[in-house]
């Protein structure tokens, strides 16, 4: 009797070495090509005993995990069950869950490990930067909220209750440069020009950042004098402060110029004048930019919005600055990639230490993307996100089989994808850290 409420197959198990992620193995061979597990074990402290898992062991499987689209820690389980996966990328053992998270706990509660972390980082922003001709740089900083419901999260400015990191990228290569994991309460502007110290001591030799930009919470004097003893440019959004108001309010009318729209934006003007904070080393420029609303003004409504910055008039007009200003954006398209690309959208343990690691291998495993792109990936993959690259080349259904003495990984793939792969590998055995 032919049912109808059912497909037309029958189940049965495969004893087969088969896996779902074959593009994923190549990619840890590239990880393996940077010379990223050596790296790993030299800078993060060695197992407490023999029976202790090497920082290579916990954290290459789980970058493979969170390049994957795994979440939270039980994701890693994932890794160790596949099997094929696991012997083509020679991983001896993979740690549970709960390995994961007692790692975790132990490397945010060091120093020395969380140092460790961050130097391994530096090595591969070398990588990166040493590859490009430029030397200057554009660093746009920003925070962002990570809901949580653990006991120490707390509540961030906007009431949401959870953690408030702050990330710093440069802008012309998408490259997380720093990151600090902090409290949901934190002060957006607290210690950011610490946060700029710090980002500027990542740079290898040679390379600079040249211009900041950054919202209202650098709006300040220690953080414009700090980019003025530092020589960089910097735009910077403006409180709309009562001194703020004051300036706008006595532009004349025949000071605003009208800007060319472009799009569907709304036509706009800008106006500028020099202001200065109580405190500080100098003087700035001060921009501003409004809607063309006729109607608004009639009701005295303010419309406007404000940048200071220290770029000349030589450099860029008012109408310029704006436009570079806006430019930083582009950021807040950085940390979604970040955030819903490589499981930060949440936090997986209950201890601020804990997702502080997390946080940074989280980072680590986005840079390692990007550089994969920037040496191994075609040009049409060169700049999507991951989730397209998953589709496209990690998603990949493969077959392990022995033959002559060595495993043979057959993949399902069509003729483009497999000259992917294979561009893959042969930029794995040429990318090694110097």
């Amino acid at each position: 009797m032919i049912e109808h409420n059912v497909l037309p197959f029958k189940l049965e198990r495969c004893k087969e070495i088969l896996t779902a992620h074959a593009g994923l193995i190549v990619a840890h061979e590239f990880h393996v090509g940077l010379g990223l597990d050596r790296l790993l074990d030299d800078h993060l402290p060695l197992p407490g005993s023999g029976r202790g898992h090497r920082a290579s062991e916990v954290i290459l499987p789980a970058v493979l995990m969170l390049q994957g689209g795994g979440t939270d820690l039980e994701g890693i389980g994932g890794i160790g069950r596949d099997k094929a996966l696991c012997t083509a990328a020679q991983f001896q053992r993979v740690p549970a869950s709960t390995t994961l998270g007692d790692w975790l706990r132990r490397c945010g509660a060091s120093r020395w490990a969380m140092r460790g972390l961050q130097q391994v980082q530096r090595e591969l922003t070398g990588t990166r930067l040493n590859a490009q001709k430029r030397s200057d740089f554009t660093l746009d900083i920003d925070a962002t909220i990570i809901p949580a419901d653990k006991a120490d999260a707390t509540k961030a400015y906007e009431g949401t209750r959870g953690y408030h990191p702050m990330l710093g990228f440069l802008f012309e290569n998408r490259w997380l440069l720093a990151d600090q994991f902090r409290t949901g309460s934190a002060s957006p502007a607290g210690g950011l020009v610490e946060f700029i110290g710090h980002c500027r001591a990542q740079m290898p030799k040679g390379k600079r950042i040249a211009r900041l930009r950054s919202d209202s919470a650098a709006y300040n004097h220690d953080m414009v004098d700090d980019c003025e003893q530092h020589g960089i440019e910097y735009a910077i959004g403006a409180d709309w402060d009562s001194a703020v108001k004051e300036l706008y309010r006595g532009l004349p009318h025949e000071s605003w110029t009208r800007c060319v729209a472009s799009g569907s934006r709304p036509e706009r003007e800008v106006a500028e004048t020099i202001h200065a904070f109580e405190r500080g080393a100098g003087s700035f420029r001060i921009i501003f930019v409004r809607d063309v609303d006729p109607q608004k003004e009639l009701f005295g409504e303010i419309r406007g919005r404000a940048i200071i910055t220290n770029f000349s008039d030589e450099e860029m007009d008012a109408a310029a600055v704006v436009e570079w200003y806006n430019q930083r954006g582009t950021a807040e398209n950085f940390i979604k990639e970040i955030k819903h690309g490589f499981g930060l959208h949440r936090v997986p343990c209950g201890q601020f230490h804990a997702n502080a690691a997390w946080l940074r291998i989280a980072a680590l495993a986005y840079n390692l993307f990007l550089l994969q792109q920037h040496l191994a990936l075609p040009p049409d993959l060169a700049r999507c996100s991951v989730s397209t690259v998953r589709w496209r080349l990690y998603q990949i259904a493969g077959r392990l089989v022995r033959h002559a003495r060595q495993w043979v990984l057959k993949v399902a793939a069509e003729l483009e994808a497999f000259a992917d792969l294979q561009q893959m590998r042969t930029a794995a055995r040429s990318a090694a850290f110097p």
